[in-house]
């Protein structure tokens, strides 16, 4: 059975954003997401800069969490990728039933 690796960039975004839910720092939201520093920080830019997001920077400590514009884009993107996730499932039952149908049309030759 083969696995999909590459995450797309609304996955990815996904796991941030489900990070910063309870204020995380870098180095959480890093791990959480499984993407190396250089993307992450590409990615919190982004973020914030469309106000999914904000830094909050306590003393030294500096935590990311989320904006109410970011809240309802994590719900978004849930109920995107159970979609998506549903339709492979489907999309592979579906294949299972033609490969049925045709061992079945190849039989009875």
């Amino acid at each position: 059975m083969s696995k999909r690796l590459k995450r797309t960039s609304l996955e990815i975004m996904y796991s941030i954003l489900s990070a910063c839910n309870n204020n995380s720092t870098k180095t959480r939201i890093m791990y959480n997401a499984g993407i190396n520093l250089i993307e992450l920080t590409k990615y919190l830019e982004l973020l914030e800069k469309e106000g999914y997001i904000k830094k909050v920077q306590s003393g030294k400590r500096v935590t990311y969490s989320l904006t109410e514009k970011g809240r309802d884009a994590l719900v978004r993107l849930e109920k995107y990728i159970k979609i998506v996730k549903e339709l492979e499932e489907a999309k592979k039952d579906v294949i299972d039933l033609i490969k049925i149908v045709k061992k079945k049309k190849e039989a009875k030759t």
